[in-house]
This record gives C-alpha cells, sequence and structure tokens, in this order.
C-alpha cells in the first residue's frame, strides 16, 4: 500500500444509520490523496454492506477480531494508516468539502501538531444546526488552555503522524469518555495548535451518542486524568483549579440527577472559577427537569 497524504481514521460500531452521509462527505472533498480506515468493532448491522456498496479502493475496511473500547480501536486504525496527516470522523458526522484542503494548509507549519476548525452541532431530533464556537479561538501553545477550557470536535481535527510517533501511548484504551481529550493535551503540551474559525464540520447529536448517554463517566476518568497531571507534569494553579471546577460540576450534576441530591458544598470552593458553577448553582433551585430544558432552550448541554 502506497502512503497516502491524508488517513481519515473512521471507527464505527453498528453505525449504519448515517454511515452513508459520513463516507460521501469524504469522497466528495476538494482533496482527493486520501484513504479511509474503516475499522468495524464487531458490528451486528449493515455497516459493512455500506461500506463495500462505494466500491472504493481508497476504503480499506477492517474487520476487528475482538470488541475494544473506542481508544483501543482508533489506536488499531492508526496502526493500519499510511497517511502523512490523521483525520478522524465516527459515522454520524460528516465534513463540508473543502475540510480536508482548508485543513492541511495550516499543517504546513513545522511547529503545527495539531490543527481545528469550528463546526455545527446539529441536533437530530429537531433537525437543526448551531455553530459550535461563537468566538475565534486561541492558537499557538495551548497546554495549559486545553487541560482547562478543552471544548474540540473529534471530526475537526487533524494531526501530523510525526506528532503521534513522538507519544508514548495513543488514545488511552483505559479512558471511554476522554480519551481525545487525553491525546489531544499531549500533543498540545508539545506542538503548537492553529485554528479555523470556519465552520468545516458537523458533528451530529442525538439520543443515543455516547457523550449524552454516559456522562457519569466523565466525573470518574477526569479525576484519574488529574491525578496524573498533578503528579507527571507541571501546571499552574490556575489551570489546576479549573480542572477542578469541571469536575466539581459533573459530581454535582451527577448526584443531583442519579440521587436527588443537592450537594452545594461540591461546587461552593469553586462559584468565581468558572461560570458554568454559578449557572448550575442558580439552577438548581429549580426542578432537574427544569434545569434540563432552559439547558435545551439555550442550546447548552452538560
Amino acid at each position: 500500500m502506497n502512503n497516502v497524504l491524508i488517513s481519515i481514521i473512521i471507527n464505527c460500531y453498528n453505525g449504519e444509520k448515517f454511515l452513508r452521509e459520513a463516507i460521501t462527505s469524504v469522497v466528495n472533498q476538494t482533496i482527493q490523496d486520501w484513504e479511509i480506515i474503516f475499522w468495524d468493532n464487531q458490528s451486528s448491522d449493515n455497516s459493512a454492506k455500506i461500506i463495500q456498496s462505494f466500491k472504493e479502493k481508497r476504503i480499506r475496511y477492517f474487520y476487528s477480531q475482538r470488541h475494544t473500547t473506542l481508544g483501543e480501536a482508533r489506536n488499531l486504525a492508526i496502526k493500519k494508516s499510511t497517511g502523512k496527516f490523521i483525520a478522524f470522523l465516527d459515522c454520524d458526522d460528516w465534513l463540508e468539502t473543502t475540510k480536508l484542503e482548508k485543513t492541511i494548509k495550516k499543517l504546513k507549519d513545522d511547529k503545527v501538531g495539531l490543527v481545528y476548525t469550528n463546526g455545527y452541532i446539529y441536533y437530530e431530533n429537531k433537525k437543526r444546526k448551531k455553530k459550535f464556537y461563537q468566538w475565534r479561538q486561541k492558537e499557538g501553545r495551548q497546554y495549559e488552555h486545553f487541560i482547562s477550557h478543552y471544548n474540540l470536535m473529534i471530526p475537526s481535527v487533524m494531526i501530523k503522524r510525526e506528532a503521534l510517533i513522538g507519544l508514548e501511548k495513543w488514545f488511552n484504551p483505559n479512558f471511554s469518555m476522554i480519551e481525545e481529550f487525553d491525546l489531544f493535551v499531549r500533543i498540545a503540551e508539545k506542538w503548537d495548535v492553529a485554528y479555523i474559525h470556519e465552520p468545516l464540520c458537523f458533528w451530529r447529536a442525538h439520543e443515543k451518542s455516547l457523550t449524552w448517554t454516559k456522562r457519569e463517566k466523565f466525573e470518574i476518568e477526569n479525576i484519574i486524568f488529574l491525578e496524573n497531571i498533578e503528579k507527571n507534569h507541571k501546571v499552574t494553579d490556575h489551570c489546576i483549579n479549573h480542572f477542578k471546577a469541571k469536575i466539581a460540576y459533573h459530581q454535582f450534576y451527577n448526584q443531583w440527577k442519579i440521587y436527588n441530591i443537592k450537594n452545594k458544598k461540591i461546587i461552593f470552593p469553586y462559584l468565581f472559577v468558572d461560570v458554568r458553577i454559578i449557572f448550575i448553582l442558580l439552577l438548581s433551585s429549580f426542578s432537574l427537569d427544569i434545569f434540563k430544558s432552559i439547558l435545551k432552550t439555550i442550546g447548552k448541554e452538560i
């Protein structure tokens, strides 16, 4: 297999519903020097048939020998890739036609190891979209900013293979909710980050998305990440406090959601660290259903 310019990693587990739209968005790109590494994590639906229907030599299909976590599946897919640059696309997301072309221009800078773009959240139930970032994001060395204010859409990201090779590990298979965050933070520790404000991808929000259905895992995995950062890396107190505020936010919400307990002691120490803490504290005087309704009204999620 000859090396290509860009490898697009698509990991799939029963993703037939939106898969054709995702693949078509790659086939229609203005830059055509790409391959799709399609890693089938033992799907039992029609995902394989949909891939085969494209009759596209640049789509390389692999069926996993065992079902794995998403992080491990992505690592296995990356090992099969040949591209100088690596992008990611989930089965329910899709790209604007110029996404690869415009993103790769930023990676010509020798200092840049990761590029991300603006995009849209597409709310499947309501059939409406919302721009992910309202304001231009920061560029350059963003290690601490990623830790304290991480907010990336994975279909917007492209990285240099060289940036991966320099890491001791890629996606951490022990994480199921923050594996992207963990990897991109470690890349940002060693490389500059570039950003394109133009919306070039769509991230689909729907009821079966893991991000929506297993939020309580964020709390557990973020605590593990924090312990590693405090033990093995030098970061400012400001950065750590912001990350602790995020953990406190999830702890408060999860106790409210699961046990109907509003333990305000959890969030009080971070009242003036993160605006979300003030937001959830004020709205906790209402019922959980009203709180969720307000979030949906303003287009926010936990």
